[in-house]
């Protein structure tokens, strides 16, 4: 059997990995704070924007990926009383489709990396 060059595999994580890093910069930089008007009476959004405003584009991409975890499991955040449900609900498909998409690569991704580092023999 063949070995496989484990630097091929990082290489074949690592270039989408980078490549939806700078699609979430560009996301992030150019939608926040539509994503944040969207969701205005929700107290975990606009805490955290107090908090990241001054964070420059880091501080954008924390946002916006809190913003997508919001998205993608409102229940734990409704239980402890952190966000504005109906607000959620009418958050645009589109917008919600890609910000949790991009989520999940990201985990994903970052999955596929550390089993491929514990996986080799």
């Amino acid at each position: 059997m063949n070995e496989v060059d484990p630097g091929l595999v990082a290489l074949l994580i690592f270039a989408p990995l980078g490549l939806a890093i700078v699609v979430q910069c560009y996301i992030a930089h150019k939608y926040t704070e539509r994503f944040e008007s969207l969701l205005t009476n929700c107290a975990f959004v606009t805490d955290n924007k107090n908090i990241y405003q001054h964070a420059g584009l880091l501080g954008k991409v924390m946002r916006t990926g809190l913003i997508s975890m919001v998205l993608a499991t409102p229940k734990i955040f409704v239980r402890r009383g952190l966000i504005d449900f109906d607000e959620v609900k009418r958050f645009p498909t589109r917008m919600r489709r890609l910000l949790v998409s991009l989520l999940g690569i990201h985990i994903a991704l970052s999955a596929a990396l550390v089993i491929s580092y514990y996986a080799q023999p």
